[in-house]
């Protein structure tokens, strides 16, 4: 497998294309490169170093791909600071439960304390807590209850 490097003048005018015909796209990447580097985002990343760089012809298919996955990110709490704090409001009554949940099983030194820790974690970072998370909060409690 040989790969042959583009010329610089391809890869200027590449980066002329991208700054021209994307701003809004390099934009909203520049300002989150941050937190997509903080959270693994190695596609959105990946795209952004293609558009700066210009070593690489930024195809449609690759365009459409990059803004689809801005609009998601766009919806996601990490990254719009406006759902960010709605999504914290939701969580709220959630975290409490846990940590109510977390003190007694401190308390009463039960063995599900770092499991109790990982769901915490988890409701932190994506500001949701699923179904199955729910319900073995809900039997860890009755436990302890008991």
């Amino acid at each position: 497998p040989f790969y042959k490097k583009p010329k610089p003048s391809t890869m200027k005018a590449n980066r002329e294309i991208a700054r021209k015909h994307f701003k809004k796209e390099l934009k909203w990447l520049k300002d989150n490169i941050d937190k997509l580097t903080k959270n693994k985002h190695k596609f959105l990343i990946e795209m952004y170093m293609i558009l700066v760089t210009g070593n690489r012809r930024f195809t449609d298919k690759m365009l459409s791909a990059t803004r689809k996955s801005i609009k998601k990110c766009m919806n996601n709490p990490n990254y719009n600071v406006l759902m960010k704090t709605e999504a914290a409001e939701k969580i709220r009554p959630i975290l409490e439960k846990i940590n109510t949940v977390l003190i007694r099983a401190e308390v009463k030194e039960h063995r599900s304390i770092g499991f109790i820790e990982n769901i915490k974690d988890y409701v932190l970072r994506n500001y949701r807590i699923t179904p199955k998370q729910m319900e073995s909060l809900n039997k860890i409690y009755k436990e302890l209850n008991d």
